[in-house]
């Protein structure tokens, strides 16, 4: 069947396209509620640690361990992805997800849990996640027609916006009434879930790899020669590692910005606006398909993104912060879900594994980066220029305000600023602007039946093979 020869994704009934991604939708519904439950015990254990330790440092060193493993092993990964039977993956990876759940259990009811004990938990979750993104997204590209790529994306969008509004106010009520003893058994039992929708599917096995096989190394780097020899895509690439440069000093700014004006129930407030706006715009993404140009929705949805950040920091006002988020969240699953659609179509499944791990390990690379430069540069840099006596008190200080937070303010002003410099350079690229019809999509794989029982399997085979 030619994909491309359906109708329209916009102009079909949504129990219709439902029906077509039902395989992915039992899937997509047992990661929602694994996320849930992940979320739970997210927030609660961090509470935890805060409480016995007062130590503000900890949150810093969680980041690295919960963000460097996954940049550190995802092209490897990846190969092994590509090798494995990619369900086999996702069922062991939530698996021993659940036993690091039972694990932190264990070691609370003996006493002896400790920060460095979540750090080496964070560590390994962050190593399974590298193996979790690449098989999700080959499962997705396995599962889901051409044109409901950007359509699944912002499934995936919507799930992540009902967890991050759900999961801070359940958690609060839940610490205090079941403990986080009980939290942990939910979280234990949400994972149980997402293993049990999993293996009620069947996702369709990659093509064997043409020629013998090759060591791991040379077929990690695969992914990357995949990348570098259509410039298009690697362009792509580069252009989100630089926009997450910047992207990334806004959460840990935020908070310290809006504080300096607002309450900390106002900024809750005003957070919860976003997340509302995430879920409406992963809802309406959802329902929409996205447009028919993917690399313009990837660029129209950047520069919106950006207008949204510019606003962030214009006044301090609540009222606008809380405009801003919730505008820049709904907006988000547009360039996010267009480009991944593009991912997914262009490249082929048997390499899926290893250009999606190649694609996370780049643009991610920059966060860790971006979190830890977003402090220093405020306090020692942004924030004395807009204080009284500061440098451009007279000057920038007009418009964005003097005193404590504005020096945050302007950098939001930068960080929109420069998205929209970065988006425009990429959009007046005549390669980039044709990457949809330059670039040729990637074989369909063969069909699978939908949610039926999956026979015995073998195992995955061993890191050497």
């Amino acid at each position: 069947m030619n994909d491309t020869a359906a109708p329209p994704a916009e102009r079909q009934p949504i129990l219709k396209v439902l029906g077509e991604m039902r395989a992915f939708t039992v899937i997509w519904l047992g990661q929602l509620v694994s996320g849930l439950g992940s979320g739970l015990t997210g927030f609660a254990l961090p509470v935890w640690i805060y409480q016995e330790t007062g130590s503000a440092e900890a949150f810093g060193l969680l980041f690295f361990a919960a963000t460097i493993p996954a940049v550190l092993t995802a092209p490897f990964a990846g190969a092994l992805v590509d090798r494995w039977d990619r369900r086999r993956v996702l069922l062991v990876a939530d698996g021993l997800s659940a036993l690091m759940t039972l694990g932190i259990a264990a070691l609370l009811y003996t006493g002896r849990f400790e920060v460095w004990h979540f750090m080496a938990l964070s560590a390994v979750g962050s190593a399974l996640g590298s193996f979790q993104y690449p098989a999700f997204g080959a499962a997705m590209g396995a599962l889901v027609p051409k044109r409901h790529f950007a359509r699944a994306s912002g499934m995936m969008q919507t799930s992540d916006a009902i967890a991050g509004i759900l999961t801070p106010v359940l958690a609060g009520v839940l610490v205090v009434t079941v403990g986080l003893w009980g939290i942990l058994l939910i979280d234990f039992a949400t994972f149980l879930v997402a293993v049990g929708t999993l293996a009620a599917v069947r996702i369709p096995s990659a093509p064997p790899a043409e020629g013998p096989r090759r060591g791991l190394l040379h077929e990690a780097h695969d992914g990357w020669v995949f990348v570098r020899e259509r410039p298009a895509l690697l362009f792509l690439l580069f252009y989100w590692m630089a926009s997450n440069l910047v992207t990334g000093m806004i959460n840990p700014l935020l908070s310290p910005m809006v504080l300096s004006f607002a309450t900390p129930a106002e900024l809750g407030a005003a957070m919860s606006m976003g997340g509302v706006g995430l879920l409406l715009g992963g809802l309406a993404m959802s329902a929409w398909g996205g447009p028919r140009s993917n690399v313009l929705g990837v660029v129209s949805g950047q520069l919106l993104t950006a207008a949204s950040v510019v606003a962030l920091g214009l006044r301090p006002s609540l009222p606008l912060v809380a405009a801003a988020l919730f505008f820049q969240l709904f907006v988000a699953p547009l360039p996010q879900a267009s480009s991944q659609a593009i991912w997914l179509s262009k490249t082929p499944q048997q390499m899926m594994g290893r250009v999606f791990a190649i694609r996370r390990m780049i643009a991610l690379s920059t966060m860790p980066v971006a979190t830890l430069a977003a402090g220093p540069l405020a306090e020692r840099v942004f924030n004395p220029l807009l204080m009284p006596g500061g440098a451009l008190e007279h000057s920038v200080g007009r418009a964005l305000g003097v005193g404590p937070g504005r020096g945050i303010a302007l950098m939001f002003v930068l960080i929109g600023g420069f998205m929209v410099a970065i988006t425009l350079v990429l959009y007046a690229s005549p390669r980039m602007r044709r990457l949809e019809e330059e670039i040729p999509d990637a074989a369909p794989p063969r069909p699978a039946p939908e949610a039926a029982p999956a026979a015995p399997e073998p195992q995955p085979a061993a890191a050497g093979a």
